[in-house]
C-alpha cells in the first residue's frame, strides 16, 4: 500500500505525507502542528523527514516534530542543523520500503535537491520549489543556467512521473502564461480546470 497525501501549510505550501505498510515520512514540513497531531493520535508511525532545501517554509516544523518522534532527517548540505543525513546527487537510500534517489536541482537555492522514487511501476518525484504546474521556482541563490539544467535533469524522468511540488502556484502560473499565449488550447483547458476545481472546492 502506498499513499501520498498533501497537508496544506502556511499560505500556499504543501507538506507531503507518504505512507506505506512500513510507516510514514513527511517532506518539507514548514509547520509542525498537523504532523504532531497525527503522531500523537497514532494515525502515523513517522520514520523519517525529507527536506529539499533550507528555506524556513520547508523546514520550520522539523525541530518541534523531533520532540515527539526522533527520526532521521534527510537533506542537502546546508545550514539546517536538524539534518542528520546529508545527501547529494545520485545518493540512494531506503525508507518505509521505498527506494529514493537524490537529484541535485540548484537554481531556486544552491542546495536544492529532489527525491525520486520508482516502485511497483509507479514513478514519483518530490521536487520542492524547482518545478510547478505551469512554471518553475524563482531563482534566488542560483543562476538561470543552473535552473535550466536542473529542469533538463527532471525532464529525463519517465513521462508518467507524478510530480509533487512544494507550493500551490497553478492558478498564478496559468494567469501569467495566458498573457503571452492565450491561443494555446492546453493552457485554455488548464484555466477552465482551475476554475472548475475552485468552484467545487477541490
Amino acid at each position: 500500500m502506498l499513499s501520498i497525501k498533501p497537508i496544506k501549510a502556511l499560505s500556499d505550501n504543501y507538506i507531503w505525507l507518504v505512507t506505506t505498510n512500513e510507516g510514514s515520512i513527511v517532506i518539507d514540513p514548514g509547520e509542525s502542528k498537523q504532523i504532531i497531531d497525527l503522531i500523537k493520535s497514532n494515525k502515523i508511525d513517522l520514520e523519517g523527514i525529507l527536506i529539499t532545501h533550507h528555506h524556513y517554509d520547508h523546514t520550520n516544523g522539523i525541530e518541534e516534530i523531533l520532540k515527539y518522534k526522533k527520526v532521521e532527517v534527510y537533506g542537502p548540505k546546508n545550514n539546517v542543523n536538524s539534518v542528520t543525513k546529508r545527501v547529494k546527487q545520485n545518493d540512494v537510500f531506503n525508507l518505509i520500503g521505498l527506494k529514493f534517489e537524490v537529484i541535485e536541482t540548484p537554481g531556486h537555492t544552491l542546495d536544492h535537491i529532489a527525491f525520486y522514487s520508482f516502485e511497483d511501476g509507479k514513478s514519483f518525484l518530490f521536487c520542492g520549489d524547482t518545478l510547478f504546474s505551469g512554471g518553475c521556482g524563482r531563482v534566488f541563490e542560483g543562476t538561470y543556467s543552473q535552473m535550466y539544467e536542473s529542469l533538463k535533469k527532471l525532464s529525463k524522468l519517465p513521462e508518467d512521473t507524478q510530480i509533487f511540488c512544494g507550493h500551490e502556484y497553478t492558478e498564478s502560473n496559468a494567469n501569467f502564461a495566458k498573457k503571452f499565449d492565450m491561443k494555446c488550447p492546453l493552457l485554455k483547458q488548464k484555466i477552465l480546470d482551475i476554475k472548475f476545481k475552485r468552484r467545487n472546492n477541490k
